[in-house]
C-alpha cells in the first residue's frame, strides 16, 4: 500500500489522514481491524468527483494513542472527525462510516446536521435501534464479550498482540499477505491494545446507552442517509432499510452482491457507484 500520510493537530492529539482528489468534501471513517487504508480501493473512483479524506481514528494507524480510556467514546471520536474537517477548511461535508467508524459517522450526523450534508453507512444497522437483534450464531463476535473483561483482556492480548490481532486479519481471505501485514503492524505499537479495548468498551456500554436514550427520546437523524450492506455480511438477514427509516427521515440504500462485511474491499466499484448515485439524488455536485 502506497503511504501518503499527512497529520493534523486536532482535539488535543495528532491525527493521520490521506487526502486525494478535488471536489465536494468527503470524509471516510474506518473501523476495526483496519485504518485509513481500508478505503484504498474506493478512493480513486471517489476522488474523480470528491475531495476525499481517509482518516485514522485515535488509537489506530498512524494517529496518536492517548492513554486516557475516557477519550475513546463516541462523542470524542466525532469531535476528532469534525476537528479534522475544520482544519481542512471544510464547513459542510459528506461522511462515510464502516464498522467501528459507523457510530462516529452517525454521531456526527445526529449532533452536527448543519455540518453533515449526507451520511453513508456501510453494513450496519442504526446504533441504538438494534437491541433485539439475535446474537451471531457463527461465534465470530466472541471477542466483544472478551474485550469487556477489564484487567484480563489487557494482559492476555498484551502478551502477544501480533498473534491476537492476526486472528482478525487472517480470516479475511480477500486480503493479500502484504495487506494483512500492513494492517497488522500498527496494532503492535505501544498503546494499541488499550486503545482498541477502550473503543469497544465505550461502544458496548456508555455509548450504547446514549444511543438508546437518544432514539427513545423521539430523535431522528435529519441528514440524508444511504445504507449499503453486503449480501453475506452480519446484517444480511436484517430489514436494513426499515431499520434505518425508523432512525432517519430521508433514507435510501441497496445490497451489494458477492461480498461480506468489507464490501469496499471486495466490491469497490459497486460501492463507488452507489455513493455517486446517492450524491446525484440529493443534489451534491
Amino acid at each position: 500500500m502506497e503511504d501518503k500520510v499527512q497529520h493534523a493537530s486536532v482535539n488535543g492529539i495528532r491525527l493521520a489522514y490521506e487526502k486525494t482528489g478535488a471536489g465536494y468534501p468527503l470524509l471516510l471513517i474506518h473501523g476495526f481491524p483496519r485504518d485509513r487504508r481500508l478505503w484504498r480501493k474506493v478512493t480513486p473512483g471517489l476522488a474523480e468527483r470528491f475531495s476525499v479524506v481517509a482518516m485514522d481514528r485515535r488509537g489506530y494507524g498512524e494517529s496518536d494513542r492517548p492513554p486516557d480510556a475516557a477519550g475513546y467514546d463516541n462523542r470524542t471520536m466525532a469531535a476528532d472527525a469534525l476537528g479534522l474537517a475544520r482544519s481542512l477548511g471544510w464547513e459542510k461535508f459528506m461522511v462515510v462510516g464502516h464498522d467501528r467508524g459507523a457510530p462516529v459517522a452517525q454521531r456526527l450526523a445526529a449532533d452536527r446536521p448543519e455540518n453533515i450534508a449526507a451520511l453513508v453507512m456501510l453494513d450496519c444497522l442504526p446504533f441504538g435501534l438494534r437491541d433485539d437483534r439475535p446474537r451471531d450464531p457463527s461465534g465470530r463476535g466472541w471477542y466483544m464479550d472478551f474485550f469487556r473483561q477489564r484487567g484480563v483482556a489487557e494482559k492476555i492480548i498484551g502478551q502477544d498482540p501480533r498473534l491476537f490481532f492476526s486472528l482478525f486479519l487472517q480470516r479475511h481471505s480477500h486480503l493479500t499477505p502484504e495487506e494483512q501485514e500492513n494492517f497488522l503492524a500498527p496494532f503492535c505499537r505501544p498503546g494499541s491494545v488499550a486503545a482498541v479495548l477502550a473503543d469497544y468498551r465505550h461502544a458496548l456500554e456508555d455509548d450504547a446507552a446514549y444511543w438508546k436514550d437518544w432514539f427513545q427520546s423521539g430523535n431522528k437523524i435529519t441528514t440524508p442517509v444511504c445504507a449499503l450492506w453486503s449480501e453475506r455480511g452480519p446484517v444480511a438477514r436484517q430489514a436494513v432499510l426499515e431499520a434505518w427509516r425508523a432512525a432517519a427521515r430521508d433514507v435510501r440504500g441497496a445490497v451489494i452482491s458477492n461480498c461480506a462485511h468489507y464490501l469496499q474491499e471486495e466490491q469497490p466499484d459497486a460501492v463507488v457507484e452507489q455513493i455517486l448515485r446517492f450524491a446525484d439524488e440529493i443534489g451534491i455536485s
